[in-house]
């Protein structure tokens, strides 16, 4: 079977202080940006791995970082034979959109930042709360399964398996769907940014989660705190 290994976020209070360590984000490193993307109060990485068993592949679990570096040429009992990389980001928040448009600038130095890449690193917050789900795999047959889920969704397939939840249980349904296009940001799901016209997201959430049934064999799901959220003062989400 496959078990989901959901790659918690180290806070950036504890791991990376974005502001305070690592300067303007026109100056972050591809280290730096990797890590608020993957490994942040704003981007989870949820991995699910195959593992040889004997000498036959087969879908199972692993919490072995160890072996998910492993030569998957040699499929010795309990080494990876193949992995999908689901990154789940907070799309509408700032240090996401500021870490795409950085991560565009290192890969394509050449590339000049227009007002238009800057407004949409800079730009508050929307109206909405847009999450991102990107698929990335080591193998062709895990990546056909993975990007035929995604475009083979719809609202309609999707709005009520699909949701935020606080901690208290209240929950914010699909509002809109946006299959993966050639923008390398991967799909986007749309939520209200309120509840009973109330934001809902404070600094007394605790946490809230992303869910998603994406298709019968494909679930993608994270936990966000919501206290480390917080960027320039502001929370953002």
């Amino acid at each position: 079977m496959i078990r989901i290994v959901c790659v918690c976020a180290v806070t950036l209070a504890l791991g990376l202080s974005v502001n305070a360590q690592k300067g303007p984000w026109t100056d972050w490193t591809q280290k730096d940006v990797l890590k608020v993307l993957n490994d942040s109060a704003w981007g989870q990485t949820q991995v699910e791995t195959e593992q040889a068993t004997g000498s036959t592949a087969a879908i199972t679990s692993t919490t072995d970082k160890e072996k998910l570096n492993r030569d998957a040429s040699k499929p010795t009992t309990g080494a990876v034979t193949g992995y999908i990389k689901y990154f789940i980001r907070f799309l509408s928040a700032r240090p996401i959109r500021e870490a795409v448009v950085r991560k565009l600038q290192l890969e394509q130095p050449s590339m000049a930042m227009t007002e238009q890449l800057k407004a949409f690193a800079e730009t508050g917050s929307t109206d909405y709360i847009v999450v991102s789900v990107l698929a990335e795999a080591s193998d062709k047959k895990m990546a056909g399964s993975a990007m035929q889920a995604f475009n083979t969704a719809s609202l309609d397939s999707l709005k009520e398996v699909t949701y935020l939840e606080r901690k208290d249980g209240q929950r914010l349904l699909l509002m809109d769907f946006r299959a993966p296009t050639n923008d390398g940001l991967g799909a986007k799901f749309v939520f209200a940014r309120t509840l009973k016209n109330q934001p809902f997201m404070s600094d007394e959430a605790g946490q809230v989660r992303f869910f998603c049934q994406l298709s019968k064999t494909i679930k993608v799901t994270a936990r966000f705190k919501v206290s480390d959220m917080m960027y320039d003062g502001k929370l953002e989400y």
